[in-house]
């Protein structure tokens, strides 16, 4: 079960993404663009096994394969 708290967990459109890894650990980096600049700002970070980061991959191919129009 998941609850989601919209004040403690916002949604942020991202522009663009970082991938860093290690043998045990992946970690996305997600980022906004700066209006004006080439710079873009990390807005959030997530890090993952790498038995998780599988696991998501596999879910976000069947969903992105399910709505995809």
């Amino acid at each position: 079960n998941f609850s989601v708290d919209p004040n403690k967990a916002p949604v942020y459109a991202v522009d663009t993404y970082l991938i860093g890894s290690n043998q045990h650990v992946l970690t996305l980096n997600f980022g906004q663009a700066v209006v004006g600049s080439n710079q873009q700002n990390i807005v959030a970070r997530v890090s993952m096994t790498t038995t998780q980061a599988k696991e998501f991959l596999k879910n976000l191919n069947d969903h992105i394969e399910k709505y995809e129009v």
